[in-house]
């Protein structure tokens, strides 16, 4: 298994886990569709984005690492945690209908 040797991403990636209750260290993220091992609803996937967007904001250098032009923009941020997800966010959990 490959290692991911940033510490941002790290962090990130970690707190993905833990919020579906995931072992970190069990998932290979260099296995192709690792992020399909495990699923959230709409709510915990906005959730997760709205701490992304908190975490870069108050961290310069994980933004520096992780966006092409870093800039401290609730916008921008938003946009990066909405690209994160959709490209590496957990399936999602189709609402049940009644």
């Amino acid at each position: 298994m490959s290692k991911i040797d940033n510490e941002y991403l790290i962090h990130i990636l970690k707190e993905m886990c833990h919020r579906v209750n995931a072992d970190y260290a069990q998932i290979d993220f260099f296995e192709h569709n690792w992020f399909l091992t495990h699923e959230w609803n709409a709510s915990e996937e906005e959730d997760f984005k709205s701490w992304i967007v908190d975490y870069l904001y108050e961290n310069k250098d994980a933004r520096n690492y992780l966006m092409r032009f870093p800039r401290k923009n609730k916008k921008d941020l938003k946009k990066l945690a909405d690209e994160f997800v959709f490209n590496y966010g957990w399936k999602t959990k189709l609402a049940a209908t009644t």
